[in-house]
């Protein structure tokens, strides 16, 4: 296991997933960030199969995805047949992963309890769930970001590539947002971070 890999886990974590991944022949990366996904599992030619990671200071943000990652790899060596990338069997494998780590004082109580919580039925990503997103984000380097629920209606905000938006009103679950530019409407989840203007 590459030793970078560890460095970015909370130091609570890095004994416990050195015995996860013990004796398993998957290839771990740290990556550098990418703008649409934090990590991902993939299965190589001749079956090799690789994990990659984004490198992130936020240690808990990094250990969740290696164990959602991990959960993949799970289903993927356990099942003969492909599964729903984030069905029951997923879910499954993501809570027993995840159980262990949620012993002792790996994670700090404030992000345990909603944690604990987005285990009973976990989501294909964190920004699905409110009280994890806000948890996690607590323990993100200082930034000017800020939510898209955060925002007043109207304001103005610049996505990850650049482009200007001003949100518009909530539709159901998600906000309707304007590019400046195009004047095309998109929905945006309501736990996205953007940069406001």
């Amino acid at each position: 296991m590459p030793a970078d890999f560890y460095s970015y886990l909370p130091d609570s974590a890095i004994a416990k997933c050195a015995a996860l991944v013990d004796g398993y022949k998957v290839v771990i990366h740290v990556v550098r960030n990418r703008k649409t996904k934090h990590g991902d599992f993939r299965v190589q030619s001749k079956g090799h199969v690789s994990i990659t990671i984004n490198a992130m200071e936020n240690p808990y943000r990094f250990l969740l995805t290696f164990l959602h990652e991990w959960a993949h790899y799970k289903v993927f060596s356990s099942y003969v047949f492909r599964k729903k990338p984030h069905g029951k069997e997923w879910k499954s494998a993501f809570q027993k992963t995840v159980d262990p780590f949620l012993e002792g004082k790996i994670f700090p109580e404030s992000l345990s309890i909603p944690l604990k919580k987005h285990m009973q039925n976990a989501k294909a990503t964190f920004a699905a769930d409110a009280n994890l997103t806000m948890a996690l984000r607590e323990f993100d380097p200082p930034n000017n970001k800020k939510c898209i629920f955060e925002l007043e209606q109207g304001t103005l905000f610049n996505t990850q590539d650049g482009r200007v938006f001003s949100k518009d009103a909530k539709r159901r679950t998600r906000f309707v947002c304007t590019c400046v530019k195009t004047k095309k409407q998109y929905l945006f989840p309501p736990f996205v971070e953007i940069s406001p203007i």
